[in-house]
């Protein structure tokens, strides 16, 4: 998994990566719910680290196809989802950078 989350923030901030407001706004708010997502995974990941499927079954049965996708998805990915979850917040910040409207040039 790759991410850009530096080269967006730099781009913005140069002002080489500009959104209309309600796009980056738009973009944004998807974002941040997957930013949620990934935080809620990581969460399932850490809380039952170590604990067996037998054991989660007799405890919280609801619970285990959610912790199987959300190992799944740690393994598999390498660690993305850690990652992911330093990355998102950087596209967001650069987003919000891209979307302000351009400030009039000074005197």
């Amino acid at each position: 998994m790759t991410f850009a989350g530096d080269l967006l923030l730099r781009l913005a901030t140069d002002g080489r990566l500009v959104l209309e407001p309600a796009e980056a706004d738009r973009v944004i708010a998807e974002l941040e719910r997957t930013l949620e997502e990934v935080t809620g995974r990581l969460r399932v990941v850490d809380l039952l680290r170590g604990t067996s499927l037998p054991a989660l079954r007799r405890v919280h049965p609801e619970l285990e196809q959610a912790v199987v996708d959300a190992v799944f998805d740690e393994q598999v990915t390498d660690g993305g989802l850690r990652r992911a979850l330093d990355e998102l917040p950087k596209y967001i910040e650069a987003l919000r950078k891209a979307g302000k409207p351009e400030s009039p040039a000074g005197p």
